[in-house]
């Protein structure tokens, strides 16, 4: 299998190292990472390379995207850095090429009689900087080319069915193992958050990025002021100041998956700001099947595929400062509900990787056939 990469491989754990993990046993994985020249070291590497076989890193100039004279020079670039490694097939003695790439097209090309799967994972269009009409319109070709499409959510489903038939609904899930063990770690006084062991810790895991309510996050904090907000991920550069000077906010900066369950066992809530935005409309957020499977209450914004788990001691909605402040009140006072937790890591456990994983893998042996 190859595994085509839309950016660096190396960003937080996401949708694509889960079922890297879990396709391992069957597949030899080799990524090939689509890498900007002369930009810095990867983050994330250690984690992340150890869950495949091989790694090739694919080189373009920056800028692509945004400036069409750029892309043709890329493609360029591209199609002889495949040729010199690779011959007249990269992806020779592969079955099957998994992407989420929607960016260059220029791999459709080589896909021969490979079972090709489109993991329509985000709504790339509606990405702050994105060139709409030439990401839809991408999108529309791999997505008609592909055997198999992979879609997070109904609004997507329901947008890329009409251009393959063979489009499955597919969305995010949780390592429920893993994220349960949040339930029996052992807190010693090398954790960093063992000193905030008796308050209220409300947390939110992942990037922090546009899409983000950043005021949201602050303004609940200022009305919930015995809480400690503890914010996990990596931030956008533009927004970095923003938690200065916000007593009870403690940003941690960006953690190892490997790491995480040994801060969210502080958590009493697991909290998802996001934006009521385009983007959004269509956003299954992992976030949500890890807190629950960690045993976990949920307060989040409405959006749709959050709002269909609504349900007391499960997951709670609110959109302005007031309301998500009063949903955490409630969400706190189930925290330590052991009937509740036990309810949020069943819902955990019927969205783990390992049967989604297991899904697509019976998609492509029907594929193959």
């Amino acid at each position: 299998m190859a595994f085509i990469t839309m950016g660096s491989w190396f960003c937080t754990f996401q949708r694509p190292h889960h079922f890297a993990s879990n396709w391992r046993e069957f597949f030899n994985i080799c990524v090939i990472n689509h890498k900007a020249m002369l930009a810095p070291d990867d983050a994330y590497s250690a984690e992340e390379r150890d869950i495949v076989d091989s790694i090739l890193n694919v080189y373009s100039l920056r800028g692509g995207g945004r400036l069409p004279f750029i892309n043709d020079v890329n493609e360029k670039i591209r199609g002889y850095q495949y040729k010199r490694r690779f011959g007249s097939d990269p992806f020779r003695g592969a079955e099957v090429v998994y992407t989420w790439n929607v960016q260059n097209l220029d791999y459709l090309g080589y896909c021969g009689d490979k079972v090709l799967i489109y993991d329509a994972m985000d709504d790339w269009a509606a990405f702050d900087g994105a060139a709409t009409d030439e990401i839809t319109e991408n999108e529309r070709r791999v997505a008609g080319r592909a055997d198999i499409v992979l879609a997070v959510s109904d609004k997507i489903y329901d947008r890329l069915v009409r251009v393959n038939p063979n489009t499955h609904l597919l969305r995010n899930g949780v390592d429920a193992e893993y994220f349960g063990s949040a339930q029996d770690y052992k807190k010693s006084e090398a954790d960093i958050l063992y000193k905030h062991r008796d308050k209220k810790l409300v947390g939110y895991v992942g990037h922090i990025s546009t899409w983000v309510d950043i005021d949201l996050i602050i303004e609940t904090a200022k009305i919930l002021d015995p809480c400690v907000f503890v914010v996990i991920g990596p931030i956008k550069k533009s927004l970095a100041n923003k938690f200065d000077g916000i007593k009870n906010i403690l940003y941690l900066g960006p953690k190892p998956y490997s790491e995480l369950v040994s801060y969210i066992s502080y958590f009493d809530a697991g909290i998802i700001p996001f934006k009521m935005n385009l983007l959004n409309e269509s956003t299954n957020p992992i976030k949500m099947y890890e807190y629950l499977g960690a045993g976990l209450p949920v307060v989040s914004t409405g959006m749709q595929e959050v709002a269909k788990y609504e349900k007391e001691g499960v997951v709670y909605i609110g959109n302005t400062p007031e309301e998500f402040s009063a949903k955490i009140l409630e969400a706190l006072k189930t925290s330590s509900d052991e009937e509740l937790a036990a309810e949020r890591m069943r819902i955990a456990r019927d969205n783990s990787w390992h049967s989604k994983a297991d899904f697509v893998l019976h998609l492509i042996e029907n594929a193959r056939r």
